[in-house]
């Protein structure tokens, strides 16, 4: 079998590489291993926009300071007409190797996406503002950018003359996937943090935002495809006071990955140390108190389809052990969350929240 790791497939062996079935690691645990976080700030400094309606939908622009770095920028969808608090959704965008725009990939009728980067709502989203279908269903939803991304993105300013001589240009979406691996992890290496962390730390800010809002009931559930359905496993785990999770084309053995899939992810899904403790589904088991909805791509071209069997293999018999609700579903598609995905997706929020 062919690997990225060539002559030295057997470091795995040396190293002893076996990542245990069940997480010996809980919420608190997860959180030290993300490394040195930021402290959770107390007045976020929420601030409103202009509104907007667009297609039965009322889109109002936020933004809030998460104590570090830029503000981060956000809408707010809610069903038109509608005054009364609504449940609340986070939707959480996806990686896509496109990180000049984050929560415009989900939401349509405010900032429309770059002609360059339309493809990834085409490819990845059917083809329609996912958020916005969301709030159709009654949801009051938060999308926003996290860093890296959007309005929490490096600019083109910092991005190291070694990766523009290797790259051959200038080109901001190629030099950021390369400055992610090559530049920001080193930093935060340097800083004894992770990605996945301060992923995470952007996250749990956007729940206690959600709180505070007036237009969402104190309910919050998440939703995210790829890295964001990364992040929604992440949030799982932190965050077992939330309503209901979805992870979407995000689930997927340790072992699995190793011959050629570690290359594709970011290092969101590899924070040092955590193979030692956990499984990548037992990050997911983490927290069997909050209902868990996975879908699984069964052509996805990012995992394997038997590191995906055996990964909903083994979180259906935890949670069923553990007396939690999990729910899994294949479709026949490649990495992607097509509106028939999106429909059973939203409906089961629905019926959670």
């Amino acid at each position: 079998m062919s690997t990225n790791l060539g002559s030295f497939s057997d470091l795995r062996r040396a190293l002893d590489f076996n990542p245990p079935a069940t997480p010996k690691i809980d919420r608190d645990g997860l959180l030290k291993l993300f490394g040195q976080l930021p402290k959770l700030p107390t007045d976020f400094q929420i601030k409103r926009g202009k509104t907007v309606e667009h297609d039965g939908v009322s889109i109002t622009e936020l933004s809030w300071d998460v104590g570090w770095g830029p503000r981060t920028a956000a809408y707010l969808l809610t069903p038109s007409g509608i005054s009364t608090p609504l449940p609340g959704a986070l939707f959480l965008h996806s990686h896509d190797d496109v990180k000049s725009v984050g929560k415009e990939k989900v939401v349509v009728g405010a900032n429309e996406l770059p002609e360059d980067s339309k493809w990834v709502r085409r490819d990845h989203y059917g083809d329609r503002g996912a958020a916005n279908e969301l709030a159709k269903k009654g949801f009051a939803v938060l999308a926003f950018d996290c860093f890296l991304w959007g309005s929490r993105r490096f600019d083109d300013s910092t991005m190291p003359d070694r990766l523009k001589e290797l790259v051959g240009n200038s080109e901001y979406e190629r030099l950021s996937v390369l400055q992610e691996s090559m530049s920001i992890s080193k930093y935060l290496s340097l800083f004894g943090t992770t990605l996945a962390g301060l992923l995470n730390f952007d996250d749990r800010v956007a729940v206690e935002v959600a709180k505070s809002l007036p237009e969402i009931n104190g309910k919050v559930s998440t939703v995210g495809l790829s890295g964001g359905g990364c992040r929604a496993i992440y949030l799982h785990a932190t965050n077992p006071e939330l309503a209901a999770t979805v992870s979407v084309g995000a689930m997927a053995t340790y072992e699995s990955l190793l011959d050629i899939h570690v290359a594709p992810h970011s290092w969101m899904f590899f924070p040092q140390g955590l193979a030692k403790v956990s499984d990548w589904p037992g990050v997911a088991m983490i927290n069997t108190q909050s209902p868990l909805y996975v879908q699984f791509c069964g052509n996805d071209q990012l995992f394997t389809k038997e590191g995906m069997v055996d990964a909903d293999a083994a979180l259906s018999r935890y949670f069923k052990e553990k007396g939690g609700e999990y729910r899994s579903d294949f479709y026949p598609v490649r990495h992607s969350f097509t509106v028939e995905m999106q429909e059973q997706a939203f409906d089961w929020l629905r019926e959670h929240a």
